[in-house]
């Protein structure tokens, strides 16, 4: 490894903290000027704001376009006309969302929180339109913002109410990953057969991520019901100390004094009933 490789793993690793992971892994040079330097340079600062102007102006139609149709389906206005409207004024308006993620992702990889913010416009703006409802790329978008959130089971209800992801494979595996995590197996198991029932692409990957899921569940079966066989167990030997020591505890110490005692009083009524018997004895023998 040369000299220079040697300096840029140093450093990546006095900055990798402030590095938000992504899915597609991230370029360590790339990361390292972004974050070695704690103050932008005059220059990189301005054209990182052109570029930001740059992409504003080209994400700003599909929100605009999102915001009238929703102004039209308040007032029951029929959205095929928008959905169409989509279409024909920009062709593929995924594009910009996902360079101007990944420009965001790229320049600022330490804020987080506007990024989180870009995912949840693009999905906010293209949910409307139709052609992206199984789009992969759109469906990724989607998970991701979903998994930054507090609830992302809530977000993935309301995805399905809209019918986003409804015949990709990807949705329904995120979701159920979702459900499990959160301890909802039973309904992590419902959400596969949901996406199977649609037969969501590509059906194989669903069907093998579902197995996975059966077999992990049934380790967890397994260990919990070990589990409650040795805890049972334990409670069995538990109990049965408990009984042993409540036998012991009868024999208190005034229990104990109580039973010297009499034992003590035994032997001297026995001692001075063999006194007498041989103090009789003997006065018998003098009165002979």
């Amino acid at each position: 490894m040369s000299y220079s490789n040697n300096n840029d793993g140093q450093e990546w690793e006095l900055c990798k903290e402030n590095a938000a992971p992504l899915e597609r892994g991230r370029n360590v040079k790339t990361l390292i000027r972004a974050l070695s330097s704690t103050t932008e340079s005059e220059e990189e600062r301005k054209m990182n704001e052109r570029t930001i102007r740059r992409y504003e102006r080209l994400v700003r139609p599909s929100e605009r376009r999102a915001e009238r149709l929703a102004v039209q389906q308040s007032e029951g206005v029929d959205n095929v006309q928008a959905v169409a409207e989509v279409d024909e004024e920009d062709p593929d308006p995924l594009v910009h969302w996902l360079s101007y993620v990944k420009f965001y992702q790229d320049t600022y990889p330490s804020d987080t929180q506007q990024q989180f913010l870009l995912m949840e416009r693009c999905t906010r703006s293209l949910m409307p339109v139709r052609k992206y409802a199984d789009d992969v790329r759109f469906i990724r978008v989607c998970i991701i913002y979903a998994d930054k959130t507090s609830c992302p089971g809530d977000i993935f209800k309301f995805l399905n109410k809209q019918k986003i992801g409804s015949v990709t494979a990807l949705f329904w595996i995120a979701w159920a990953w979702v459900a499990e995590k959160g301890g909802d197996y039973a309904f992590a198991e419902k959400i596969f057969v949901k996406g199977l029932s649609k037969r969501a692409k590509p059906v194989k990957q669903l069907e093998a991520r579902q197995k996975q899921f059966r077999r992990r569940m049934s380790r967890h079966w397994l260990n919990n019901s070990k589990q409650q066989d040795e805890d049972g167990i334990d409670q069995e030997e538990a109990d049965e100390r408990g009984s042993r020591r409540g036998a012991l505890g009868s024999l208190s110490t005034a229990g104990v004094s109580t039973n010297h005692r009499s034992r003590a009083a035994n032997n001297r009524a026995g001692l001075s009933s063999t006194f007498l018997s041989r103090g009789g004895d003997r006065a018998s023998s003098r009165n002979a």
